[in-house]
């Protein structure tokens, strides 16, 4: 049975010191590095239940080389528990691209508000519906949106090139309203969701953009059949739009390549593969391999 705690100011459970765990314990400054290992992979496998006794030890001892393998042992396990729900969350037939978000945000921010970020993200599109109604054009909606999102909330989009690790997890560009390309058009396209308005993220060769898709009856063919047409494209950073010939310019300009499924929406997986596929090439730039490698770890799902 775990008992209850009170741990800095947060109720949490503690498992019960059984001897096994109060021997792993005293290991922990082991200076051989085969034992410290065996030790470290016992104590993850009891998973995030082992956290508060971890953070108790951490508490009790004053060895430096001690704190630094706890600290080290508690990051193992808070990837375990994200990477394994992140993995669920991928193959799941209906995954929510907000529980993606979330879920990334988790990699980094264990402890992160999320009612914060629910809340935050409900009162942005409060000020937007609002504001909308059913005779505008979509043009006209998007004006609407951009006035809300970057106006009155004041949300700043900043290059890739900023090396803002913080700029992809969409629990802090919520609190900070400073992001990019990725979180931003996330949080953007969630906002349109709620709203229904069809606007999803795409993929161009070097770019990440918005969409307005407008769905439309192609007379041409036998079936006379409904299609979807991209109306216009929008950069998440500024809320800038594009026309398609603008596009088609950036296209040719760059002579690109087997473009033919560029113009689709992506998926929420995909949303958030690209987004962490970004934030590995951050992490390479800034010389964290740890986090790049654990990240790699998820893009794989995509092979699976």
């Amino acid at each position: 049975m775990a008992e209850m705690k009170t741990h800095y100011g947060i109720a949490t459970f503690i498992m019960k010191n059984t001897k096994e765990i109060k021997a792993l314990f005293h290991l922990l400054d082991d200076p051989d590095k085969e034992i410290f290992e065996t030790v470290s992979d016992k104590i993850v496998h009891y998973g995030k239940e082992i956290i508060p006794n971890l953070e108790h030890f951490w508490e009790e001892t004053t060895d430096n080389t001690v704190q630094e393998r706890i600290e080290n042992i508690i990051h193992k396990v808070n990837f375990n528990d994200t990477y394994n729900d992140i993995k669920k969350w991928y193959f799941s037939p209906n995954a929510s691209l907000m529980q993606g978000a979330m879920l990334l945000s988790k990699y980094r921010f264990p402890e992160l508000n999320e009612d914060f970020c629910r809340k935050t993200l409900k009162s942005i599109y409060q000020s937007c519906w609002l504001e909308l109604h059913n005779y505008l054009t979509p043009l006209e909606q998007i004006h609407v949106i951009n006035s809300v999102f970057y106006s009155m909330y004041k949300f700043t989009g900043f290059d890739l090139e900023a090396n803002k690790a913080n700029h992809y997890y969409i629990s802090e560009v919520l609190e900070t309203r400073e992001g990019n390309n990725y979180s931003l058009g996330i949080i953007y396209q969630l906002l349109c969701e709620m709203l229904d308005i069809p606007v999803f993220a795409i993929q161009l060769p070097r770019q990440h953009l918005l969409a307005y898709f407008d769905n439309q009856y192609d007379f041409f063919s036998k079936d006379a059949k409904q299609v979807q047409k991209i109306q216009f494209y929008i950069d998440a950073n500024t809320g800038t739009i594009f026309t398609q010939n603008d596009v088609d310019v950036y296209i040719k300009k760059y002579n690109f390549k087997n473009t033919e499924q560029i113009y689709l929406p992506l998926s929420n997986q995909e949303i958030v593969l690209s987004t962490i596929e970004s934030l590995i090439m951050m992490y390479d730039e800034l010389q964290d391999h740890e986090k790049s490698e654990e990240l790699n770890k998820i893009v794989l799902f995509r092979g699976l």
